[in-house]
């Protein structure tokens, strides 16, 4: 093993959930609200962005997640959208329409899906949504937007409510 992949193991190795109850608070990183330094209408508050990854890969600010409940929050999303219109029955259309809908009803500025490395305990993380220790996770925000674009405390206590979990800090799996 290289010097650059055994530093990269070791970093990964201590980034942490911020829900974690390990032995190694002091390195999880903790979702905080801090007052906006922009004078913008998006929000009072904006999410304080950790640090860069150690291993370089980005951090990602979201909610564990499985592709029903996505699929769930998207079918309601598009009720609210668009009341008189009807769904279609057709799977494939709301599975591949959900991150738009939620999108736009609870005025998202970034909304995907992407995994996330899981370190330490899985307490508050549904087991469907981890796989090979890796976590499916509807991202909100990352740290390669502004600060301005990141969501809201009512777009993500929103969430929670819905969810019935709380959002943390991921750091991203590249998937090749």
């Amino acid at each position: 093993m290289s010097s650059t992949e055994s530093q990269l193991e070791q970093s990964l190795g201590r980034l942490q959930i911020s829900e974690s109850d390990s032995q190694e608070t002091s390195i999880a990183v903790q979702v905080q609200w801090v007052p906006s330094k922009y004078s913008s209408d998006v929000s009072q508050y904006v999410l304080v962005k950790p640090p860069r990854a150690p291993c370089g890969n980005r951090w990602l600010f979201g909610f564990p997640i499985v592709k029903r409940e996505l699929w769930n929050m998207g079918t309601i999303a598009f009720k609210q959208i668009w009341p008189d219109r009807t769904l279609p029955d057709n799977n494939t259309y709301i599975a591949m329409n959900s991150l738009t809908f939620l999108q736009v009803y609870v005025e998202l500025d970034v909304c995907t899906m992407a995994y996330g490395k899981v370190v330490g305990d899985l307490k508050n993380i549904p087991s469907e949504c981890v796989t090979s220790g890796e976590v499916l996770v509807l991202v909100l925000w990352r740290n390669t937007e502004r600060e301005a674009a990141c969501p809201t405390q009512s777009q993500v206590h929103s969430l929670e409510m819905k969810l019935k979990r709380p959002p943390g800090w991921w750091v991203e799996v590249p998937q090749f």
